[in-house]
């Protein structure tokens, strides 16, 4: 488990990542209100995240600092909101470069296929029938 710990104003914060189950939660707490918590499959993706989620939070209060008279309750709906729009904005960055692999894999297959494919279709053919 990662944590790391912020202090704004007289709250206390922290971003954390953990195992959860098969995957890995990785989120943030500002105070004992939750802000954030995002789940990933793999360590990897987990850890980008964790990295660009903490450069993020720094970005977020340098840009829009506040005082002490502010609404906490409006800047951490806001700040969760940015979080989460930024959290998407890395997802599908991710999703593209699976995308743009397994589109290649399975033209790579179908063109192997279909060299093969007068070889491999004599005989009896197989396809999948249902199981009794």
């Amino acid at each position: 488990m990662k944590n790391t710990y912020y202090k704004f104003g007289t709250y206390k914060c922290h971003s954390y990542m953990k195992p959860a189950g098969h995957g890995w939660e990785v989120g943030f707490k500002f105070g004992s209100d939750s802000v954030f918590v995002g789940n990933f499959i793999h360590k990897t993706e987990a850890t980008k995240w964790w990295s660009c989620m903490n450069k993020e939070l720094k970005t977020f209060t340098t840009r829009f600092g506040v005082g002490p008279m502010a609404s906490m309750t409006w800047y951490t709906k806001s700040f969760s909101h940015h979080l989460y729009k930024t959290y998407y904005s890395f997802l599908d960055r991710e999703f593209m470069k699976y995308h743009r692999t397994f589109d290649k894999s399975c033209k790579q297959d179908t063109k192997f296929y279909n060299l093969h494919k007068n070889k491999w279709k004599q005989g009896e053919r197989f396809t999948f029938r249902k199981a009794a």
